[in-house]
């Protein structure tokens, strides 16, 4: 038998399927783009993200795509994870009733000040994000007040990952992990707060009944099965939050495990085996959330990573598209360009708002240190370091607290660089390991299948089955000075550029 996996990001969604031993069978993607619709507002066409998924699931599913010693392993049972915040609006027939409203977008970011007004420790010990207008909340506002006939008409908004669950299963529900995101959900009574509701104004009918990640919704539906070419008895599986899934397939599952998912986002979350103290999360600026796996809870740094190389290539790189060359191509190229060892240049990387624990606004992006003989290489390695730099002032800062990260463990799109990887073990001080399988979040959604559908007996089992690591890389003492040169000229311009 096998198991498949399925990740929902903000620009491309991934279906792969593992044998029960963790033995990658296949996998496939599909892509999308989140359009501006006009100043401050970003969506994603439900409509081309549904027939994206259903593409990636069929491609995976053909077993003539297979290898032969896997053709007799059908599909047991199926996960999902997906990226937070952005919700599906949905009328009580499944119908869309229009575009998932993302995450950056800035409609109703003022309805933030609603829950402000409880204060800042009586909001966090209900529902323990750090307020901010990229979680669900706004998004809701926005609909009931400024979209009234659409809201009058939604039925349920669902997370991208319980809208597939919804649509493989004909049943509505939301997991732990996605509604925290939406800032209405009390963390420790795991249901949506009444209070928070209240005072922020929702109607909480729209909102789907919670569960926790892993729940058997059933058997899918026979023509979902067909349409995608999926055995008939698969059983369909609630996933979480792409981050923890993330986590569980590069195997963190225990207090003071990390792992770092470099994608269009940066995410390094941690792991805890019990809610961490409230206070010091808070002066840490950090939130908390439920693990895929249960009795854990998590904590996320995040910062922008892929897309800081993405709106590189566009403002650097524009000749090299000309050519021809795809984004892969010409990102080998810059690194075939950079300097083999750290120069003086200095990238401060918010061009895009940033995450946790700094959540500043966009357009804070600044290069410091240019020189009449800066090249592009040297600022795709300023670009790379920039990136690492914030992740190393957020380190420090929970090692103040006793929060120390022992070593990174790297999956996602960025860590196939090698050269980002060697960068963050010399800046960071610690051994970087590349996980075994580069897109952990397809693999944690497998493990989450396999456990909730009797494959494997524990966490700890499921786990074994899918780790190692594809490579170890460990800092080099020549760049050690040189580094901690830098970052400190990195602090010292963000905080008299950025926090006065």
């Amino acid at each position: 038998m096998s198991l498949m996996g399925i990740d929902i990001g903000s620009s491309r969604c991934k279906a792969a399927v593992y044998t029960v031993q963790g033995h990658l069978v296949t996998s496939t993607e599909a892509a999308y783009e989140v359009t501006r619709a006009e100043h401050g507002r970003f969506e994603l066409d439900c409509h081309a993200v549904e027939r994206a998924l259903y593409t990636a699931i069929r491609e995976a599913a053909d077993r003539n795509r297979w290898d032969s010693i896997y053709v007799n392993d059908p599909i047991q049972a199926i996960s999902v994870g997906s990226f937070g915040e952005a919700m599906v609006p949905l009328d009580r027939h499944g119908n869309i009733l229009g575009p998932s409203i993302f995450s950056h977008d800035q409609r109703r970011k003022d309805a933030i000040s609603r829950l402000e007004a409880l204060g800042t420790e009586d909001f966090y010990t209900i529902n323990a994000n750090i307020l901010g207008y990229s979680y669900t909340y706004p998004k809701l506002v926005w609909y009931q007040e400024d979209a009234p006939q659409v809201h009058e008409r939604i039925w349920k908004v669902l997370s991208w990952a319980d809208f597939l669950v919804y649509r493989l299963s004909g049943s509505a529900a939301t997991n732990y992990c996605h509604a925290n995101r939406t800032l209405l959900f009390d963390l420790w009574k795991e249901q949506w707060s009444d209070r928070l509701l209240e005072a922020g104004g929702v109607d909480g009918r729209i909102l789907a009944e919670v569960v926790p990640p892993a729940t058997d919704m059933g058997p899918i539906l026979p023509e979902m099965a067909r349409r995608l070419g999926l055995p008939a008895d698969v059983r369909v599986i609630v996933g979480g939050h792409d981050q923890c899934l993330n986590a569980l397939g590069a195997g963190a599952v225990k207090g003071g495990d990390s792992v770092t998912g470099i994608g269009t986002v940066e995410c390094t979350t941690i792991i805890f085996d019990g809610i961490p103290d409230p206070g010091t999360m808070l002066s840490l600026n950090l939130g908390i959330e439920h693990h895929v796996v249960p009795g854990k809870y998590v904590a996320f740094i995040h910062n922008q990573a892929g897309a800081l190389q993405t709106w590189f290539l566009k403002a650097f790189a524009t000749e090299l598209f000309a050519r021809g060359l795809n984004e892969k191509q010409i990102l080998d190229l810059l690194t075939l360009e950079a300097p083999a060892s750290p120069t003086d240049t200095i990238f401060l990387p918010f061009v895009e708002p940033s995450g946790a624990p700094l959540f500043l606004p966009s357009g804070n992006g600044l290069f410091s240190g240019i020189g009449a003989t800066t090249g592009r290489g040297e600022l795709y390695r300023a670009l790379l370091e920039g990136e690492t730099m914030f992740f190393l002032q957020a380190f420090e800062k929970l090692q103040k607290h006793g929060m120390r990260i022992n070593d990174i463990l790297a999956t996602g799109g960025g860590s196939r660089s090698d050269l980002w990887l060697q960068i963050k073990a010399d800046m960071l001080q610690r051994p970087v390991r590349r996980a075994r399988y580069r897109e952990s979040g397809t693999a944690g959604a497998a493990i989450v299948a396999g456990i909730a559908s009797g494959v494997y007996a524990s966490v700890d089992e499921a786990v074994a089955a899918f780790s190692g690591t594809d490579r170890n890389f460990v800092p080099n003492p020549a760049h050690t000075s040189h580094y901690e040169t830098l970052q400190k000229r990195y602090g010292e311009l963000v905080e008299k550029v950025l926090l006065t």
